[in-house]
């Protein structure tokens, strides 16, 4: 008996090695199979999260590439825009910097509002700056065009002035609008009286949120004196100026060095600024007293002076949102 039970035991050992060995064989060639037919074996789906995504990834970023390939005729050329992100800055607060102009403009195609992009191709002479512009109009791009030098640039076909005339209506009677930040709202009363276009410029941007671009924000900090910042959109901004109404008095917006816009600042000073004289345009005031702490405590963040009586310049920009607050 023990005899015969050894020997079935080995038959069945023997049979379940031999039986494990033809499903090994099976798989194996299914898998040689798959191979050659271009196929996946569905073992791909224990993963199917991590594989998809970096094949989504891999796959946009040579789309990208493709898009972003540099040409001969772009050496020796620079263009002038608006900056989006600089390329030169100071030792708390460095330019942006690529190894190459191609990652140049990977970094323009990823910024919001930059369609031009302008790359130092000569380390010694500027150091592989980066700097990300942008203008409204593709018809504006020849004029901003300037060739020689050590510079390398390109054009991204995105991030233009959008059509006023295809946005929603705007309710003329708004009277209040708001900049949201990280540190709380800051409301402004609009005086259209003092200039009717600036204020429509507001109101819009308060109605259409997303016509913000990356540079609306606050980047220039003077305490006891003034908080500016830019409100620049895709849309064209204010293009008239008018003499201020009255000395800027605390809590006045207006837009910055004489212009018409996009850079405004709010005045922080005690004093009427009469060595302002009426060379401001001037659009709204600082609604209550809260916005007022708000604008205070934005203005005395860290910033830096490049050099002896140049601007204060906040060391991390202060971005903000239009809205409409709730009792406007």
């Amino acid at each position: 008996m023990r005899s015969l039970n050894a020997k079935v035991k080995r038959r069945v050992g023997k049979g379940s090695v031999f039986a494990l060995l033809v499903v090994l064989a099976v798989f194996v060639l299914a898998g040689f199979y798959a191979a050659a037919s271009g196929r996946l074996l569905p073992l791909r789906a224990a993963w199917p999260h991590a594989s998809t995504a970096t094949a989504s990834t891999q796959s946009s970023r040579v789309e990208q590439a493709a898009e972003c390939r540099v040409q001969d005729e772009q050496s020796k050329t620079e263009y002038w825009g608006d900056v989006v992100k600089p390329g030169a800055g100071t030792s708390k607060k460095p330019g942006l910097t690529a190894a190459s102009a191609q990652e140049c403009c990977l970094e323009c195609k990823e910024a919001l509002g930059c369609n031009l992009w302008v790359y130092c191709s000569d380390a010694q002479q500027c150091g592989q700056q980066c700097w990300l512009k942008r203008v409204g109009r593709l018809d504006a791009i020849e004029g901003v065009k300037r060739s020689g030098g050590p510079w390398t640039s390109g054009i991204l076909p995105k991030d233009f002035d959008r059509d006023v005339a295809m946005l929603p209506a705007v309710d003329q009677s708004l009277s209040i609008v708001a900049l949201r930040t990280n540190h709380g709202a800051i409301r402004i009363q609009l005086k259209p009286e003092w200039s009717e276009t600036s204020a429509e410029y507001l109101r819009r941007l308060a109605a259409t949120p997303e016509l913000c671009t990356s540079a609306c924000q606050f980047y220039r900090a003077e305490p006891g004196f003034l908080l500016q910042g830019s409100m620049r959109a895709f849309i064209p901004p204010n293009s008239v100026t008018k003499p201020g109404p009255k000395f800027m008095e605390r809590g006045d917006f207006g837009w910055a060095g004489g212009s018409a816009g996009p850079d405004f600042f709010i005045y922080l000073g005690t004093q009427p600024a009469t060595h302002f004289g009426h060379d401001h345009t001037v659009f709204g005031v600082v609604a209550d007293e809260e916005s007022l702490q708000v604008a205070e405590k934005i203005v005395a963040l860290p910033a830096e002076a490049p050099h002896p009586g140049d601007m204060h310049m906040l060391l991390e920009t202060e971005s903000f949102k239009f809205e409409i607050p709730a009792a406007a």
